[in-house]
């Protein structure tokens, strides 16, 4: 009977903690198309890497018509509800086709809001893989590395100058 009891005080305790903890997106769901010379790439191998605390890997192939996707990686973090941290997560998407390696996608963000990267929408990338040099975005802040462009409007650039405070120390000085 005690052992019954007990069983269910756990259960429900359980369930109660996994109710209060936060739930964090480490990696957005993705879908998009990889091409190669404007040409859609069918049989590349994609591996998404996640690190939050330790890297955790999945991977998918593209079909014929070079789509892919990766579903969303969720969290939960019940320390966050009570302690004050810092969430940074590493994440990466690397191509393989015909021994070849290829940056898709690279990030260190600080955002574990699902589809930051596309401003609240569903993030659907088009990745061209036969440029030499990956380009970047910044969005919400967070610098966003690869071959992949998608319809978002990233960050305005900031001005340097609002941070040169020598011309200001000068003109007080006089």
């Amino acid at each position: 009977m005690n052992k019954y009891i007990l069983s269910i005080l756990l259960l429900l305790f359980s369930y109660g903690v996994t109710a209060m903890s936060v739930k964090q997106c480490l990696f957005s769901e993705m879908t998009g198309v990889i091409n190669f010379e404007g040409k859609p790439m069918a049989g590349v191998k994609l591996v998404r890497m996640v690190d939050y605390n330790k890297a955790k890997y999945d991977e998918t192939v593209t079909d014929e018509n070079g789509n892919f996707h990766f579903p969303v990686i969720y969290r939960s973090n019940i320390v966050g509800m009570f302690l004050p941290m810092q969430f940074v997560v590493n994440q990466k998407i690397t191509a393989y086709k015909d021994d070849v390696e290829y940056l898709v996608w690279e990030a260190t963000t600080m955002n574990s809001t699902a589809n930051y990267e596309a401003r609240g929408k569903p993030l659907v990338v088009s990745c061209e893989l036969s440029l030499e040099e990956e380009s970047y975005i910044k969005i919400s802040r967070n610098l966003i590395y690869g071959h992949c462009t998608w319809d978002v409007e990233p960050d305005p650039p900031v001005d340097p100058s609002r941070f040169d405070d020598d011309e200001e120390d000068e003109e007080e000085d006089k």
